[in-house]
């Protein structure tokens, strides 16, 4: 993202990644609003700390646009692949 704002008044993004990710040892799960669409606004990943031990883990929640809103944990996360991509998402190789 940069500095720089559209007529909209949005940040302008020069740079674009379609990444996959794996989660692994996954607990807590939650889901509503599945459906034919589940567009994601946006993912927030936050490390924390276990009150009864040194284990750290994740903390991972979708924010939906139009669907899907879920959150879980997990103890790992692996990036599987990451392609650069045009700003529809599209692979540009």
């Amino acid at each position: 993202m940069t500095n720089d704002v559209d007529q909209n008044g949005y940040y302008i993004s020069t740079e674009h990644t379609l990444a996959s990710m794996k989660f692994f040892d996954g607990g807590d799960f939650k889901m509503e609003g599945f459906n034919h669409q589940n567009a994601v606004f946006g993912l927030a990943i936050e490390q924390k700390t276990r009150e009864e031990g040194p284990t750290a883990y994740f903390k991972v929640d979708f924010d939906p646009s139009f669907g899907i809103d879920a959150s879980f944990t997990c103890q790992r996360i692996e990036i599987t692949e990451a392609v650069p991509c045009t700003a529809e998402g599209s692979p540009t190789v």
